[in-house]
């Protein structure tokens, strides 16, 4: 294998690694920080942050020296790293200008300057989301899915009434796919399992399993 296949292969690899780690620690550890019943982003995510930060750096320096010695493939790879490393430290922060707040009628989602307040009973379907669930409210006029952070935040209150919709045949009309009611519910329970939300739905998945 040359040198500059070595290369490419070295960048995607390198992500791969360190994203797998991201996600295990956030799935076996992660806990949001609460302050008067709102969700923020945790510590893990500013250690995630200052990590990559740390890295970044690491990265360039061999950038630059990748340029002074005049070594092409050296500067090309670990500059190509630092612009990775670097728009996954913006979006990371961009992300963590975020909360959650949520009680047994609604949830408030701001992001950004976004602010969302949405009533479960309005909720007429959902989707999966990169680390989240997307879920459209029929009182928005613009039709579009709000993104809730299931790995970020703990929204316990929400996903269970997900599940309880589901098994209540609230989201069986939207669309030809899920006309197959148990389907839906199947899927539902399965994707709240697959996210370490188990323990929230043990009552449904032995309803599915004894079926």
């Amino acid at each position: 294998m040359n040198t500059n296949l070595i290369s490419l292969l070295f960048i995607p690899i390198l992500v791969i690694i360190i994203h797998l780690i991201v996600q295990y620690i956030r799935n076996k550890n992660y806990k949001p920080k609460y302050e008067n019943n709102v969700q923020k982003p945790g510590k893990l995510e500013r250690v995630i942050v200052t990590f990559l930060m740390f890295l970044n750096a690491f990265v360039i320096l061999f950038a630059v020296l990748g340029m002074v010695m005049k070594e092409t493939e050296m500067a090309i790879v670990f500059g190509c790293l630092a612009l990775i490393f670097l728009g996954a430290i913006l979006l990371l922060k961009r992300a963590h200008n975020t909360s959650y707040q949520e009680n047994t009628e609604y949830f408030i989602l701001k992001t950004g300057k976004k602010e969302y307040q949405v009533f479960y009973e309005n909720i007429i379907d959902w989707q999966p989301s990169y680390n989240g669930i997307a879920l459209l409210d029929k009182t928005k006029s613009d039709r579009e899915y709000i993104k809730v952070n299931i790995k970020m935040f703990k929204p316990v209150i929400l996903l269970r009434k997900i599940a309880d919709m589901a098994f209540d045949e609230k989201f069986k009309d939207l669309d030809l796919i899920y006309m197959e009611i148990q389907n839906r519910k199947a899927e539902t329970i399965s994707y709240l399992v697959d996210h370490q939300y188990g323990y929230l739905v043990e009552d449904y998945v032995k309803q599915i399993e004894n079926k």
